[in-house]
C-alpha cells in the first residue's frame, strides 16, 4: 500500500501542530481564536514535501516536521503580502490586515516566521540555517517584484522573480527532504523538482488572477494588473504587436487613476483570456512540470515518485 494514502492523516497532524504553536502564545499578545485564519490553506508545500519524502524513502514523521516549517514560512509571507497589497480576502476570509489593521498583521507575520525558525531548529541542526537563507531569497524576490512594478519586463525577468519568491521555498523543502533521507546523490534532481514545481505553481496562480472570480480563488483577483505586476500572461500579450498599444494605454490608466476603477483591468484581462494568452501560459506551466521526467526517474521509490509527478502535473493544470 502506498504511504501517500495516509496523506490526510499527516496533514491533520501538521495542522494540529501549527495550531498548538498559536495556542502557546499569551492571549493578551495574540489570540488566534478571536480572528480565525486558515493557516494551512491548500497545504501545497506540505503535500509536496510529504510526497517527495515518500519518493525518497524519508520517514513520514520527518517529512511532517519539514512540512510544518514550510507552511509557517509560507503563511508569514502571505500575511506580509496582504499588508503590502492591502488585500481584503485570503483563503475565503477577510485578511488579518482588514480585521486587525496593518501594524498587527505585520507583527503576526513576524511571529509566524519566528515559529518557523524555532520549529526548524528542532528538526536537525543544519536545517534552520538553510531556511533563513531561503527566507532571504523570498524577501529578495518580493523586493525585486516591487522594483519591477509598472515596468516592461521579459519572461526571463518574471521567471527570476518566481524562482526567488516562490521557487526558493519549494527548493528548501526538496533539498531538506533529500538531506534527511541521506540521499546526497539526489540533491541536484531534488533541487530541480523544487524550483520547477514553484515555477509551475506560480504561473498558474498568475493565470488564475486573470481568469477567476474571487468566489473561486478565495482571494482578491486582478490584483496583479491593478498593482502593476507584469506576470507571464500579460508579458505574452504585450509581446503580440496587435495588442501592445491598447494594453499599455489601459495599464497607464490603471497606474494614474485617482479613484480605483476596475474597468481598465477587466478590459486587459478580457484581451488576455480571449486571445489565448492564459492558455499559452498554462502550457508553459505544464511544460515545467513535464520537463522533470529525468528527475522523477532518479527517485528510488517508483510508485511514490509517480504519485509526486501526478501531484505536480495537477498543480500545473489546476482551475482554482
Amino acid at each position: 500500500m502506498l504511504k501517500t494514502r495516509g496523506l490526510d492523516e499527516s496533514l491533520s497532524r501538521i495542522n494540529r501542530e501549527i495550531n498548538s504553536l498559536f495556542e502557546s502564545v499569551d492571549k493578551t499578545v495574540y489570540d488566534h481564536r478571536k480572528t480565525p485564519f486558515n493557516f494551512m490553506g491548500k497545504a501545497v508545500r506540505a503535500r509536496f514535501t510529504l510526497l517527495l519524502g515518500d519518493a525518497l524513502g524519508l520517514e513520514r514523521n520527518a517529512a511532517e516536521k519539514l512540512s510544518a516549517a514550510a507552511e509557517l514560512v509560507h503563511t508569514a509571507s502571505l500575511l506580509h503580502d496582504d499588508c503590502i497589497d492591502q488585500a481584503e480576502l485570503r483563503r475565503g476570509l477577510l485578511t488579518l490586515n482588514e480585521r486587525l489593521g496593518l501594524n498587527t498583521a505585520i507583527l503576526v507575520g513576524d511571529l509566524v516566521v519566528s515559529f518557523a525558525f524555532d520549529y526548524a531548529a528542532k528538526i536537525a541542526p543544519e536545517i534552520p540555517g538553510h531556511l533563513i537563507k531561503t527566507v532571504r531569497s523570498m524577501t529578495e524576490g518580493a523586493l525585486l517584484e516591487e522594483n519591477l512594478r509598472h515596468k516592461n519586463i521579459t519572461a526571463v525577468e518574471a521567471e527570476r522573480v518566481i524562482e526567488l519568491k516562490t521557487g526558493a521555498l519549494f527548493r528548501w523543502c526538496a533539498l531538506s527532504a533529500c538531506h534527511l533521507a541521506k540521499k546526497p546523490q539526489l540533491y541536484a534532481a531534488c533541487g530541480d523538482i523544487g524550483v520547477a514545481t514553484g515555477l509551475a505553481f506560480q504561473i498558474i496562480d498568475d493565470v488564475l488572477d486573470i481568469e477567476s472570480a474571487a468566489s473561486e480563488t478565495g482571494k482578491d483577483v486582478l490584483k496583479d494588473l491593478i498593482e502593476g505586476r507584469t506576470t507571464l500572461p500579460l508579458i505574452l500579450a504585450l509581446d503580440d504587436a496587435r495588442f501592445r498599444t491598447p494594453i499599455r494605454e489601459r495599464l497607464s490608466a490603471l497606474k494614474n487613476q485617482k479613484i480605483r476603477d476596475l474597468a481598465p483591468a477587466l478590459e486587459i484581462a478580457a484581451v488576455i483570456k480571449e486571445n489565448g494568452f492564459t492558455s499559452r501560459a498554462r502550457a508553459l506551466a505544464l511544460e515545467k512540470a513535464q520537463g522533470l521526467k529525468d528527475a522523477f526517474e532518479n527517485l528510488p521509490h517508483r510508485e511514490e515518485a509517480l504519485a509526486l509527478k501526478a501531484f505536480i502535473c495537477a498543480l500545473a493544470s489546476r482551475r482554482k
